[in-house]
C-alpha cells in the first residue's frame, strides 16, 4: 500500500481510541506519522543497495517495480523484535507504546492483509513533481472510505 493509505488507516484506528479517551488526538497523530515512517526501511535499503540518495528515483523504480526491498522490520523476525520493544514501551512510556504499537501493527495490517476481497482491479496513474504513483483502484477506494470513516469518528 502507498504512504499515504498507511497514514490514514492507522489515524483512523489511533482517531477511535483518542474519541474513547485513551489518549489525545496529538498522539493519534503521531501513531499515523510512525506507520508513515515504518517503510522508511524501503529507502536506507535502496540507498545501500543502489549507492543513490534520490527520494524520487527510489520511489518512481519501486512504483515500476524494479525495485522492492524489504528489511526485516517487515519479516516474521521484525516483528518479533518491535512486539519486544512495544512491550518495553508499555512499561516505560505509554504515549510511546501506543505511537510506536498502533503505529506498527495498523501498518502491517495494510501490508499483510488482503483486503480486496471484491477483486477490484485496475489502476490510476498520478504524476506530480516527478513523483509517479500507481495506485490501485481498490486503494483510492479504501482512502476515501478512510476519510468518511474518520468525518463520521470526529463529528
Amino acid at each position: 500500500m502507498y504512504p499515504q493509505s498507511h497514514f490514514l488507516f492507522s489515524f483512523l484506528v489511533a482517531s477511535v481510541f483518542a474519541k474513547l479517551g485513551v489518549f489525545d488526538f496529538r498522539v493519534a497523530l503521531l501513531v499515523a506519522v510512525f506507520a508513515f515512517l515504518v517503510d522508511v526501511d524501503h529507502f536506507i535499503l535502496f540507498v545501500s543497495k543502489f549507492k543513490d540518495s534520490s527520494l524520487r528515483n527510489a520511489w518512481n523504480k519501486a512504483v515500476y517495480g524494479k525495485y522492492a526491498g524489504r528489511t526485516f522490520i517487515h519479516h516474521w523476525i521484525g516483528f518479533l523484535i518491535m512486539t519486544a520493544i512495544i512491550i518495553f514501551l508499555y512499561f516505560y512510556n505509554l504515549n510511546l507504546f501506543w505511537i510506536v504499537g498502533l503505529g506498527y501493527y495498523t501498518h502491517m495490517i495494510l501490508d499483510y492483509a488482503h483486503l480486496n476481497f471484491l477483486k477490484i482491479k485496475g489502476r490510476l496513474s498520478l504524476r506530480f513533481g516527478g513523483f509517479v504513483e500507481r495506485i490501485g483502484k481498490f486503494e483510492a477506494l479504501f482512502d476515501i472510505f478512510i476519510l468518511m470513516g474518520m468525518v463520521l469518528v470526529w463529528i
